[in-house]
């Protein structure tokens, strides 16, 4: 069943007024009728089935609750430096897949790409597209926030329980330790940093560090700037999810 994401100004009662874009996506996409029944998640997070009463003008009625819970127990934020745009959509989708809170694009000295806060904002709403879609497709009952463009200057602002950074050099000087320490600590909150393609500069993770950050590597490999946040959302879903019901 299809599920769709609404907003508070389309709710009335216990009845939905569409708007335009998921009226479309009923209308020429899934092909729905009046009488056909979609999975919807209110601003409250809470998730119902409703019926279609009228298709045309895309009212919905509320049905049932339904009492799901497909977020991660903890408040993950990924602090990613800006790679190339499409390398960027597909981290966006990924992540929110993968169970990612909110997402901090920044720029850093070796980003590739060239922008500025403005003209990253121009792009927001197809991002936010790709977010909702994400969340929706991977049955979650929120859309990871998305920030705007920040320096490292504005790191402080997202420090967690837990601070780590992704550093290559780490795992060439063979640490492999860190990062699962770090995840069998007692934590509510995790602020995971990526870099760009060129990885990060010597200043940059100076930086990272005075503010609390602890540098890691993520296994034997070096992962692509595009891998490595995923790799590092699948580890924490992992050990927040799966592991504690193994017999180990």
């Amino acid at each position: 069943m299809q599920r769709y994401f609404i907003d508070a100004k389309n709710i009335e009662g216990s009845y939905i007024h569409i708007d335009s874009y998921n009226h479309k996506h009923m209308q020429r996409v899934m092909r729905y009728r009046s009488g056909d029944q979609v999975i919807c998640i209110l601003p409250d997070q809470h998730v119902y089935i409703y019926e279609i009463v009228n298709i045309d003008k895309g009212i919905l009625r509320q049905k049932e609750e339904l009492l799901e819970n497909n977020e991660l127990d903890v408040q993950v934020t990924l602090i990613y430096g800006l790679p190339k745009n499409d390398k960027f959509e597909w981290v966006l989708q990924k992540a929110t897949e993968l169970g990612v809170t909110r997402i901090v694009p920044f720029l850093s000295k070796r980003s590739i790409i060239k922008t500025d806060p403005k003209t990253f904002d121009k792009k927001r709403e197809r991002y936010l597209r790709i977010l909702k879609e994400a969340s929706e497709q991977s049955c979650r009952q929120k859309i990871p926030e998305l920030t705007s463009l920040i320096t490292l200057s504005h790191l402080q602002d997202y420090v967690s329980d837990i601070n780590l950074v992704a550093y290559e050099e780490e795992s060439r000087q063979g640490e492999h330790q860190t990062f699962a320490k770090a995840l069998q600590k007692d934590y509510q909150t995790l602020t995971i940093v990526v870099g760009p393609e060129g990885g990060f500069d010597e200043s940059e993770i100076a930086v990272m560090k005075a503010a609390g950050f602890e540098t890691c590597a993520l296994g034997k490999r070096i992962l692509r700037s595009e891998t490595a946040p995923l790799y590092m959302l699948s580890v924490i879903g992992f050990s927040r999810e799966l592991m504690s019901s193994w017999d180990l």
